[in-house]
């Protein structure tokens, strides 16, 4: 048996990961672990009355939190017991350390015959990629996803674009949103869904309903849905990125919305447009709508509220009037307007406000990164609201080193 959290938002962007890895480098599949999850008890064993004891725990525990946050910074290794293995490196919050080390308390009083490292203070944070690995596996799959240049060289016929291959650069925030009972043929038994605040039966857990249920919770608990923001009188709004009506996106950059229901993700990003910019003016960075079906950009525009300056991404070829980039001033600063901030179209050496990375090169372009003197209010990094110039221009940008998203604490010089 064993207790752990299933990723959620984010899944599929790890697993695909976790594939592609895999094919690029021939490793077998039996030392692949398919479905990415994060282990925090076990294995352990447990008879009928000590389950509704560790089902118990989980309630208890689980109360007292609202959900657990987390980051994936990159990857590492460890020699297993049968070679060596590759791992997520996940970075637990204070919140989410202290959650594991109480269960994890109350679990050794009930099932204590478990593993040694489920006693250990240092617990290891990990989302298993691959094990098992022999010496030549690992250096293979190591290469794809360190920042060792060298070996990447060795081994870069069997890779695509061995230089820029994205995954040496994984960096994703992310949020555990319930924890899973598995039984000794891992089915679930049980999930503590932490903002329904109960546990769910195995039919409940697998079910779209329920997840979308707490999907809406989570949204409503981060800010992202369900505020009245109002528009401050002459400020100016700053947007980018929407991809509405394109289901893939939610997979694509881990977006908290049900993928079977993109509907409700432009409900989300529509109405929070609306309640924030109000009549103000708005700067739009690119890529409005996206995807097979998609509405074109001339429908969304005529739902969205501000007098809206667009400024052309990727994916809009039917907008009329677009710009390339705007130079705007807020405050004491002077920002270049963008879609991409890989391809500028004058000569900058200031700050840029851009889009289109996303939440995938957080490494290189969190929201705010103080080297590069760039902005990235993708919504992913902005709680999927439009940004103000005011907001922006308060920051003390030219001390500010690193900021991940509009809610991190900021790194100074």
């Amino acid at each position: 048996m064993l207790i752990e959290v299933r990723i959620g938002p984010g899944k599929r962007k790890l697993s695909e990961s976790i594939a592609r890895v895999s094919r690029l480098c021939g490793t077998p599949l039996n030392k692949i672990h398919r479905v990415p999850h994060i282990s925090l008890y076990g294995s352990f064993s447990a008879d009928y009355q000590q389950v509704d004891r560790v089902k118990e725990a989980l309630l208890t525990v689980g109360r007292r939190y609202s959900f657990l946050p987390y980051l994936i910074d990159g990857f590492r290794w460890i020699n297993g017991q049968h070679g060596r293995v590759i791992y997520f490196n996940i970075v637990a919050a204070a919140e989410f350390k202290k959650f594991r080390q109480e269960l994890a308390q109350r679990l050794l009083k009930i099932v204590p015959r478990t593993q040694p490292f489920d006693k250990a203070e240092d617990f290891l944070f990990h989302s298993t990629l691959a094990y098992k690995l022999d010496s030549r596996e690992f250096e293979k799959m190591w290469s794809c996803v360190s920042i060792d240049k060298v070996l990447a060289e060795k081994y870069s016929t069997h890779m695509e674009n061995t230089e820029d291959y994205h995954m040496r650069y994984f960096y994703l925030l992310l949020n555990s949103l319930r924890v899973t009972f598995l039984n000794d043929q891992s089915k679930i038994v049980c999930e503590y869904d932490f903002l329904q605040q109960r546990l769910l039966t195995r039919g409940e857990a697998l079910s779209s309903d329920d997840w979308s249920r707490t999907l809406k919770l989570f949204r409503i608990a981060k800010g992202i849905e369900g505020y009245g923001f109002r528009d401050k009188r002459g400020s100016i709004y700053l947007s980018s990125d929407l991809h509405l009506d394109h289901s893939n996106i939610i997979h694509y950059c881990a977006r908290p919305f049900a993928s079977e229901n993109v509907g409700e993700m432009n409900k989300v990003l529509v109405e929070n447009w609306n309640n924030t910019v109000g009549s103000s003016e708005v700067y739009f960075l690119g890529d409005l709508s996206f995807g097979r079906g998609a509405r074109p950009a001339g429908y969304w525009l005529e739902r969205l509220k501000g007098k809206i300056n667009f400024i052309r991404g990727w994916h809009d070829v039917d907008v009329r009037y677009a710009k390339e980039y705007q130079i705007v001033k807020g405050g004491r600063y002077t920002f270049l307007l963008v879609h991409d901030p890989d391809r500028l179209p004058v000569d900058w050496n200031g700050w840029i406000i851009h889009g289109h990375k996303h939440n995938n090169d957080m490494k290189n372009y969190p929201f705010i990164n103080g080297d590069k003197k760039t902005i990235n209010i993708s919504p992913e990094l902005v709680n999927y609201r439009p940004v103000s110039l005011d907001f922006l221009s308060s920051l003390k940008l030219n001390s500010i080193k690193r900021m991940d998203t509009i809610d991190s604490m900021p790194i100074m010089r």
